[in-house]
């Protein structure tokens, strides 16, 4: 019976992966057929060319990640979970609960929380869980700030805080699995390697649509685009929610992470971005590790998630001008992966507007190819989150993400002009 449903699984997978690579071909085959379209102009055909295989590039190069290191057993670091949070007391006791439950030994692992002028409830429930947490062996240290200084300033102090050799950290509204921080430390056996960027789930992807969007975009992000990345070490954003760095690697970039400024203004996003840039610029490596997971609260509305993907696209902008002094010193495949990734997304507004505005206008022609294009590469985004999560709802995740790509490749120009803004956002 177990032999059957183990077939029956396997056959199941590979039927979508049939129609998945069936779907990359069906995208190739409307490319030629758009190239009658492009009036001769070169420019529009070679960007319609290269930011399709940039994309599938992406899901062929993940697909041989396989990291080696040594599976020493008694490799057992200091560990130490940092936690900066303002106004998180809706799940601060659960994160820290859930990390005080991680299957490490208690004499080798502590949690710093940092409470960053909130003006909730959560201060109460970080000493509530702390409580609840020695009762399990657990130490934690709260450390509580009674105006707001920002997540990096709070990160920060949890790294000057600690005397651990390796830092987690965990945004506030984000919980861990048990087995999270030894998948983690296996991978610091290598010297070279300052930062691991773990795996995140979508906590709340069953909300609403928008969530279920974001737990497709997830996925992709990780699974695909940082496993493509690291098998060049080069992870360009070990991501907030749930990372591992070296702290002695990160002591040495600490002054200039914490005090970095960008036209002249002190940057107060973008702070994982902004750190493993750092690290990468000193020529460590950086990378991705599927096993360590974490689930974390993503918007469950519209202007919360828009204000998000604002901040993350001016951190964007700003680190990725930093990464082209740099990168070209990594492998030249990643490196020219970057660029080429970097300069397609500042030329998809123009694609955009040319396609959906400017030929309708001038020439009358519907922008047919263009959004069917989008179309079936969301639906080979859907597509490859089904096959790795069994999720039976990836089509409605993979056909919003067309929609909402749509509507933020507008957010970018803005994001540009608004760059030295440095406010939050999200809230």
């Amino acid at each position: 019976m177990h032999k059957k449903l183990i077939q029956n699984i396997t056959r199941y997978k590979i039927n979508f992966w049939i129609i998945f690579y069936l779907l990359i071909y069906i995208v190739f085959v409307i490319k030629l057929i758009a190239i009658k379209s492009v009036d001769n102009n070169i420019f529009f055909l070679v960007y319609s060319i290269a930011v399709s295989l940039y994309i599938l590039s992406r899901f062929t190069i993940a697909y041989f990640y396989d990291p080696k290191f040594d599976k020493d057993q008694g490799y057992e670091p200091t560990i130490t979970f940092g936690i900066p949070a303002k106004n998180e007391s809706k799940n601060i006791r659960e994160t820290i609960l859930k990390m005080s439950k991680t299957e490490y030994p208690n004499d080798k692992f502590d949690i710093i929380v940092v409470n960053d002028g909130s003006t909730d409830n959560t201060l109460t429930e970080m000493q509530i869980a702390k409580i609840q947490a020695q009762k399990l062996g657990v130490k934690v240290n709260i450390i509580d700030w009674k105006e707001n200084k920002g997540k990096r300033a709070g990160m920060v102090e949890c790294v000057r805080n600690s005397n651990s050799e390796i830092i987690i950290f965990i945004d506030s509204d984000s919980y861990v699995e048990p087995q999270t921080a030894r998948q983690f430390v296996k991978y610091f056996q290598n010297l070279n390697i300052a930062a691991v960027s773990g795996h995140t789930y979508v906590e709340n992807k069953e909300e609403n649509y928008l969530t279920k969007m974001q737990a497709v975009r997830y996925f992709i992000a990780f699974r695909a685009y940082k496993a493509s990345e690291a098998i060049f070490g080069t992870v360009t954003c070990c991501s907030g929610c749930n990372s591992a760095y070296r702290r002695s690697y990160v002591l040495d970039v600490l002054k200039k992470w914490e005090n970095q400024t960008f036209m002249g203004v002190k940057c107060t996003y973008g702070d994982d971005r902004s750190l493993t840039n750092f690290l990468l610029q000193k020529g460590y490596q950086t990378i991705y590790a599927k096993d360590a997971k974490a689930y974390t609260f993503v918007p469950n509305n519209l202007k919360q998630y828009l204000n998000q993907q604002l901040r993350w696209k001016k951190s964007w902008i700003r680190e990725n001008l930093r990464a082209t002094l740099f990168v070209i010193k990594r492998n030249p495949i990643m490196s020219l992966s970057f660029y080429l990734g970097f300069v397609l997304t500042f030329l998809a507004p123009i694609v955009a507007i040319r396609a959906l505005i400017w030929l309708p206008v001038t020439s009358g022609k519907n922008p047919w190819f263009y959004l069917s294009g989008l179309l079936i590469m969301s639906i080979i985004y859907g597509l490859y989150y089904r096959i790795y999560s069994n999720d039976k709802k990836w089509f409605m995740g993979g056909v919003l993400a067309l929609f909402f790509s749509l509507a933020l490749i507008w957010q970018l120009p803005y994001a540009i002009l608004t760059l030295r803004d440095s406010r939050w956002g999200t809230r």
